[in-house]
């Protein structure tokens, strides 16, 4: 049989396709994003009907897994939204389309969260469903669509209720259980008794094949789950024993934890670990004659040698070179501006690795919120001011007494007087392996000759104190060496990355309803900046551009993203925004500091940073990951992303006109823009998923401990 398999590179889809490839099926690839397998095609909530035809054509069986996942404790109306497009309008032109071109089948998978969150006795098919948050909603409005189109076209509609599965490939927070386990970390479990229903992916596959093929599925519901239910603490255990390793598990009452979960605004993460939810599995035995071919230990132990396996290549590595199981790594960085919005993929990286990670930086306003999340923190109050001798030397003190104390196998260092502070105190400690990573080097063409001289021969210095240099833009890792920065050997040109999940172009509705909270029209032309609020982010020159733009263009507006941190030491803008305002009043909004960029993003029409010095700037890459063309400044890191005259402009630093004169040939040119921004995210997607960086440094990291 030809099947088509939408989110075919998901975890699921994945493990169907080579399931139903060794059944003898022909599989067709349904993904939202080509990743250049065979059999591919893209198919996704914003594919054009005709693809999707082209894709269907000659298929006789649709096995949907592709949608907006499960967020837990994720509201508001723009996830809403994002579910309705995706889990339910989505599969409802995907069933059409199939019934119009000869489907004769559509598997759906659901999930048992149609039926609620917490059973008394095991969730049947006949039970009134009880969708209690927006994704299972969404779910539950998909399969009634689907019943209402079965009966107007006749394709055949199967719908399938997985509870959690798990098994190779997992990730999450099943993923997280797996780490917690390996690592030895207490949980206070062992009181609990709620009841569970799992199912493993080998599991799951084979219920999907039979359900695409059987002549009794038709038209059918049916939940599926492993034989049996278990315990969270007998879950615990049996990952324990796969991993030959201790389950440390410790008594807590059940309400201590539920008040525990309340006051960290995670009741929902902490109901799925104490109450029970079953699932009864009887009707897909008797009608379909399936059971599941694998038990639970044996889906757990398959799941559990996955997982080692997964983390093997370093972490056995490290054992043998005489590194401990857990190697403690400091990552240090000025404020906490820098570890929240930049640092922290990597330090989960690292974490997921089993590493001990420990990060420094000054003390700031979004400090609580990471302790709260569970970041093991130092607080060491640096200075941003080069010059500040008295503080960078009580800085380089205390920092010496910390790695001395804390004994990290690995120093790395982050932001210029940070990394410099950083280094000398942890060659003076002894630190096994100092690492650096430029985020842009601090000197650039804009200074004066002396001062930056001054910097260069300071980075110079260092580099005879740092084992490794990683630089974020390919031409500061050429500038590192023939300048004797660094050696060749030494230095490594990372680039930089963002999630590809996260930043994900929006439809047109969603673009609305951002717009509308905004107070911006929602068909005027949106020009906008993510930036910290100083003069060398080009800010003046955006602003003067803005002005003189609005009389040209009256449905032109502008967006301002970002604040100036207490720590800035570059001149502000304060003035020149109040004089623009006075100018512009509605057209200009400037919203400050914001937590949903991608949503900044996505009200957005054109991107903009005309910056005087960068090292590989983010938010040009989430703009492009957005599909937005960008406009910039001719400089290191910005070039690199940017490529000229195809995904966006490049202009000189410092001119405000020449800055117009680009974003006013975009703002007249909307099919040229739109064209940059398709090709500027297909180069994002190729060379700035953050996975792919995080995994590189982390390879390299501990590649070299084993050299030390």
């Amino acid at each position: 049989m030809r099947i088509l398999v939408t989110g075919a590179n998901g975890f699921v889809g994945s493990g169907l396709c080579a399931y139903l490839e060794k059944e003898g099926h022909e599989v067709r690839r349904g993904v939202r994003v080509h990743d250049g397998l065979a059999n591919t095609f893209e198919v996704s909530d914003d594919t054009s009907p005709d693809r999707i035809r082209e894709a269907l054509h000659g298929v006789e069986c649709i096995v949907h897994l592709a949608a907006r996942v499960h967020v837990q404790g994720g509201t508001g109306p723009v996830l809403e939204t994002a579910y309705r497009e995706t889990n339910v309008e989505f599969t409802k032109q995907l069933a059409l389309i199939g019934h119009s071109v000869g489907v004769r089948r559509f598997v759906f998978v659901s999930s048992i969260k149609v039926c609620g969150e917490v059973s008394s006795r095991p969730f049947v098919e006949g039970d009134a469903s009880s969708p209690m948050d927006s994704y299972a909603i969404s779910k539950w409005e998909a399969e009634q669509a689907l019943h209402e189109i079965e009966k107007e076209c006749g394709i055949e509609v199967v719908i399938i209720r997985p509870p959690l599965i798990y098994g190779e490939g997992v990730k999450a927070n099943f993923m997280k259980l797996l780490s917690a386990v390996r690592l030895g970390i207490p949980l206070p479990f062992s009181l609990l008794s709620n009841k569970r229903s799992l199912i493993y992916l080998g599991n799951l596959v084979s219920a999907l094949s039979v359900s695409a093929v059987h002549p009794k599925a038709a038209g059918q519901t049916f939940h599926v789950s492993d034989n049996g239910s278990v315990t969270l603490p007998q879950l615990v255990n049996e990952l324990a024993k796969a991993m030959e390793h201790k389950a440390w598990i410790f008594p807590c009452p059940k309400q201590l934890l539920i008040m525990g979960g309340a006051f960290l605004n995670k009741n929902q993460q902490v109901g799925s670990l104490v109450n029970d939810l079953e699932v009864g599995s009887d009707k897909i035995h008797q009608v379909l004659e399936w059971s599941p071919p694998y038990t639970f230990r044996q889906g757990i132990q398959k799941t559990a040698e996955w997982y080692l396996g997964k983390t093997a290549t370093a972490y056995g590595r490290l054992k043998v070179a005489g590194f401990p199981k857990r190697p403690k790594v400091c990552q240090l960085c000025a404020v906490d501006f820098t570890l929240k919005h930049l640092l922290l993929p990597l330090v989960d990286g690292m974490q997921e690795k089993g590493w001990d990670v420990t990060s420094v930086c000054s003390d700031g306003k979004y400090l609580a919120e990471l302790l709260r999340h569970g970041y093991k923190i130092h607080t060491i109050s640096i200075s941003r001011d080069i010059f500040n001798v008295s503080a960078h030397l009580k800085a380089l003190w205390i920092l010496y007494r910390l790695f001395r104390q804390e004994r990290f196998d690995v120093l790395h260092v982050h932001t210029p007087v940070a990394a410099l502070l950083g280094r000398i105190a942890g060659k003076l400690a002894g630190v096994p392996l100092i690492i650096y990573t430029a985020h842009g080097f601090y000197f650039h063409d804009e200074m004066p000759k002396w001062k930056y001289r001054f910097f260069v021969l300071l980075e110079k210095l260092c580099g005879r104190l740092t084992d490794l240099i990683f630089t974020q833009s390919s031409e500061d890792a050429y500038f590192s060496v023939v300048s004797g920065i660094s050696e060749k050997k030494n230095t490594i040109a990372i680039g930089n990355g963002v999630s590809v999940e996260l930043f994900d172009p929006v439809c047109a509705a969603k673009k609305s309803q951002i717009r509308t909270a905004l107070g911006i029209p929602e068909n005027a032309c949106v020009v906008g900046v993510i930036s910290r609020l100083v003069r060398e982010k080009g800010l003046v020159e955006f602003l003067e551009a803005a002005v003189e733009l609005s009389g040209r263009f009256p449905v032109v507006h502008f967006l301002l993203v970002g604040e100036r941190l207490s720590s800035d030491h570059d001149a502000s803008v304060e003035q020149e925004l109040h004089n623009a305002q006075k100018q512009l009043r509605s057209r200009l909004v400037a919203v400050g500091y914001r937590s949903d960029v991608a949503d900044m993003l996505g009200a957005m029409d054109i991107f903009c940073l005309p910056s005087y010095r960068e090292g590989m700037p983010r938010s040009i890459i989430e703009a492009m990951m957005m599909e937005l063309p960008v406009v910039a400044t001719n400089i290191r890191g910005s070039r690199e992303e940017v490529v000229d005259e195809e995904t966006g402009l490049l202009v000189p630093t410092h001119s405000s006109a020449a800055l117009a004169q680009a974003l006013g040939r975009l703002i007249e040119d909307p099919d040229l823009a739109r064209r940059m921004g398709r090709l500027g995210r297909q180069r994002a997607l190729e060379l700035y998923d953050e996975r792919r960086v995080i995994a590189r440094q982390i390879e390299t990291i501990a590649t070299r401990m084993v050299a030390v």
